[in-house]
């Protein structure tokens, strides 16, 4: 049951509409406008969301991950700043 996207020529509206069977999308003239009436509709490919393993994130959501991981790379570790703050006092004679 495919869901199929359309702009209308006439007057730049973009829809969906759900057909029932892929056959009838594929044999039936494309649906009028709902704005205007027209019948000059294209057909347009729609954006999608690829999910891996039924559970994956979406690109923008994987984006969104890895410039968190990112920034939280740049942060030294707790044992790091201690380790410095050591050879600081060290330096200064404590």
């Amino acid at each position: 049951m495919p869901i199929y996207e359309y702009q209308c020529l006439d007057c730049g509206h973009r829809f969906s509409k759900f057909w029932r069977s892929l056959a009838r999308a594929q044999s039936e003239p494309p649906p009028p406008c709902p704005r205007c009436g027209s019948e000059q509709v294209q057909r347009v490919i729609s954006q999608v969301a690829v999910l891996d393993d039924l559970g994956g994130l979406t690109p923008s959501e994987q984006a969104a991950v890895n410039r968190q991981a990112e920034k939280e790379a740049k942060i030294l570790p707790k044992s790091k700043i201690d380790e410095f703050r050591a050879k600081k006092t060290k330096g200064r004679g404590g």
